[in-house]
């Protein structure tokens, strides 16, 4: 039976009315005057050039455990940070209580710190940019309110249940609604404003042994939200994994689910940062306009299209994006860079690529990276993935991953939340979890199959994808 504690109603009325409100304009009446007074204090200070960039983050989420609902919260991030320069000396700073003197107090310790860092050679400025080269974009849907996201943890549950009446689920149903101001001494002054619901469903099943499985949607409109699947998905693996065997190590064909993909898309793209690109410690190095991939690999990075989550028309500096080839037909084809790595490396700031992040993280403030990602589908559908494989693994997730070696593109991690032993193209049963250490241009320089259907990340738009070679080289005791 579905558990669900009842909410403030007051609370609740409160929220809609909030969103009812910031659903008529971009950003808040008492925001709009603290962003006026902090470019005036900006202008009126010592700096040769400023840039300022204004957050407004709502993140709301309903969190459950044991198949019941035990958090409701709302967090509303309102953000400045600051970026000065005086002439080759450039700092930053930030600030989240958005008072008068608070805004006066960051700006003079910003003043103060560049009395002392060292000057930067190749720093020709903030970008320049004409607000006729920005497109228009609208990337905003509705948002679920907290009955709503109530509904569908039920709906979750109930499927569970229906798979097998002692799983117990956990995770979240979330939304955000970002809007962001970036302005700069030079005339940049725009606005973007985009929002997402997503949700999260781990199932853990204890028999003879604990089961795990894990699935995750995200999505612009909440209507395409499907609970229902995601928990039937999560927990038929959950039930699997309860009876794992112990495998062999070694090298084997795999299939990796759209979840896997992505990991695996996030990792290639970061070898393609200027900064590695140019210091040789990227397995990109050279590599431009060579055969580094199967042919069936492109990766295309197009923040104008709206199907992807983090469409925007410009990046965090207020530079016009544009759709890029990272990868075409298995040739590596771009390096990326935002106005500071382009001035540096390529001696002209103009010759940014516009992959300033922007800023919907709290953590990722100031990277370089494509957040647009997209890895053409090809024509297989999951079932010919498995008929195609002799003996091999379905890997439903990659989980712990980070790089052993950038400039090869050795990357390890475990495998995670589902993974099937296949021989002769049917599933013989699961398999506990392997480590895995693989490099990059190995992995993807033989991909037999391509599946025909796309699933949306934060940052990805990923197919699944059936390899003929990866490497096994530990063992999980789960």
């Amino acid at each position: 039976m579905f558990k669900f504690k009842v909410f403030s109603l007051r609370l609740s009325k409160a929220r809609f009315l909030y969103a009812q409100m910031m659903s008529d304009y971009m950003f808040s009446e008492s925001f709009q005057i603290m962003m006026d007074y902090a470019k005036k204090a900006l202008e009126a200070s010592s700096f040769d050039s400023y840039e300022m960039s204004c957050i407004d983050r709502l993140h709301s989420l309903t969190r459950f455990a044991n198949s019941t609902i035990h958090q409701n919260v709302s967090d509303h991030t309102y953000r400045f940070m600051f970026r000065a320069s005086k002439g080759k000396r450039i700092g930053s700073n930030s600030l989240t209580a958005l008072t008068k003197k608070s805004i006066d107090d960051t700006i003079n310790q910003l003043a103060n710190v560049l009395e002392f860092v060292p000057e930067i050679p190749f720093f020709q400025g903030f970008p320049e940019v004409k607000v006729d080269q920005i497109p228009k974009v609208i990337a905003t849907g509705n948002l679920l309110d907290e009955f709503q996201r109530a509904d569908m943890v039920e709906s979750a549950v109930n499927s569970a249940e229906e798979v097998d009446k002692d799983a117990k689920l956990a995770g979240s149903v979330y939304i955000t609604d970002l809007r962001f101001r970036i302005l700069n001494s030079n005339g940049v002054d725009l606005s973007h404003q985009l929002t997402y619901n997503g949700m999260i469903v781990n199932s853990l099943t204890e028999k003879e042994n604990k089961g795990f499985g894990k699935e995750e949607q995200v999505v612009r409109n909440p209507t395409e939200l499907q609970p229902k699947e995601l928990a039937r998905k999560a927990t038929e693996l959950s039930v699997s994994t309860c009876a794992a065997k112990d495998y062999e190590l070694g090298d084997y064909e795999v299939i990796l689910s759209p979840s896997a993909t992505s990991t695996l898309v996030r990792f290639l793209a970061i070898g393609f940062n200027g900064t590695g690109y140019h210091e040789s410690q990227s397995f990109i190095a050279d590599q431009i306009g060579s055969q580094l991939f199967d042919k069936k690999v492109t990766l295309q990075d197009d923040p104008l299209n709206t199907e992807t989550i983090l469409a925007s028309p410009f990046d965090g500096e207020g530079v016009a994006k544009k759709p890029l080839y990272v990868v075409e037909e298995g040739v590596p084809k771009s390096i990326i860079y935002n106005s500071f790595t382009s001035a540096r490396y390529l001696n002209d700031k103009d010759k940014t690529t516009g992959h300033q992040v922007i800023p919907f993280s709290d953590y990722i403030f100031g990277w370089v990276m494509p957040n647009n990602l997209t890895l053409y589908p090809g024509d297989s559908s999951l079932v010919e993935m498995y008929e195609e494989t002799k003996r091999g693994f379905f890997i439903n997730r990659l989980h712990y991953t980070n790089f052993v070696n950038r400039r090869l593109g050795a990357i390890t991690g475990l495998t995670r939340d589902g993974l099937l032993y296949i021989e002769d193209g049917e599933v013989v049963s699961a398999a506990r979890n392997f480590r895995f250490t693989d490099k990059i241009p190995d992995i993807l320089s033989n991909v037999p199959l391509i599946g025909d259907t796309l699933d949306t990340s934060i940052t990805t738009r990923c197919p699944p994808l059936k390899l003929n070679s990866f490497k096994f080289t530990g063992k999980s005791r789960h």
